[in-house]
């Protein structure tokens, strides 16, 4: 893995920081040397955790607590960093809901696309100008391997990863002048907070620090990051499938899942 902290600058921002994929990521960028942003709505986790990575790392940590389904919340983190030189931006924050779309409460849908797609767009626009200034930087975008197939009972879920994943792949082209690396992290079922609630076998999820640690170490690399070998194939087979037949084989895998609305 390379140095972090030569390649980007000294601080990074990591989003939905006080559980899961955005907790691990906190943790290796302070190992690696990396002051560290973090942003979730849990105060007291959040507290808990820079004051861990502190002590453990001798780094800066500052607390950022926010809703990102909330516009306003959400470009208020641009400006609480503002004195600092953000030079990685870990866009993970997200919600999950499941269950049949009309359904659902309509609320909770415009969370979710808030979160998982409006608070990437702002978060990236505001600390991306100042990567793009400085020549250099990373962005990492929390997608999902439901990004390439429309899912039943997932639409909305599954429908917010697939703009992640675009929206990665298009910034990645554009920013390459600017030195700034780009890349959409797309894992499988992973050991986190949302995953304890599945009734697919624990055989096909992955633990979180392998994720986490197969990502860094392909930054700026590739663009497109699918760990697991299982999950590979699946994305690859994507490629060749009907989209029909992507949503019907997808569907049936999250079929016997229970009813979620769950948030990282």
């Amino acid at each position: 893995m390379k140095d972090l902290k030569t390649a980007y600058g000294e601080w990074a921002l990591v989003t939905g920081a006080s559980s899961g994929i955005g907790e691990v990521f906190s943790r290796r960028l302070a190992a690696a040397g990396m002051n560290v942003v973090l942003v979730a709505r849990r105060k007291e986790r959040l507290e808990a955790l820079a004051n861990e990575l502190s002590t453990s790392f001798n780094i800066e940590t500052r607390v950022v607590c926010a809703d990102l389904s909330d516009e306003d919340e959400t470009k208020g983190v641009v400006t609480a960093v503002e004195d600092l030189a953000i030079g990685m931006l870990v866009n993970n924050a997200g919600i999950l809901n499941t269950g049949n779309f009309l359904d659902n409460d309509l609320e909770d849908e415009i969370r979710l696309l808030n979160t998982n797609c409006k608070s990437f767009l702002i978060l990236t626009h505001g600390l991306g100008n100042k990567m793009k200034e400085r020549n250099k930087g990373a962005l990492i975008f929390l997608s999902s391997l439901t990004s390439v197939a429309a899912i039943s009972r997932w639409s909305n879920y599954s429908a917010s990863k697939g703009y992640d994943l675009m929206f990665s792949e298009a910034l990645n082209t554009e920013l390459k002048d600017y030195n700034i690396d780009v890349m959409a992290l797309c894992p499988g079922l992973t050991r986190t907070e949302l995953a304890e609630f599945s009734s697919i076998t624990k055989l096909i999820t992955m633990d979180v620090d392998v994720v986490v640690d197969i990502a860094l170490s392909k930054l700026g690399k590739t663009n497109i990051v699918v760990p697991g070998i299982m999950n590979k194939i699946n994305f690859f087979l994507t490629r060749l499938n009907p989209r029909n037949l992507n949503t019907r084989l997808f569907s049936m895998v999250v079929k016997p899942t229970q009813d979620l609305n769950l948030r990282h």
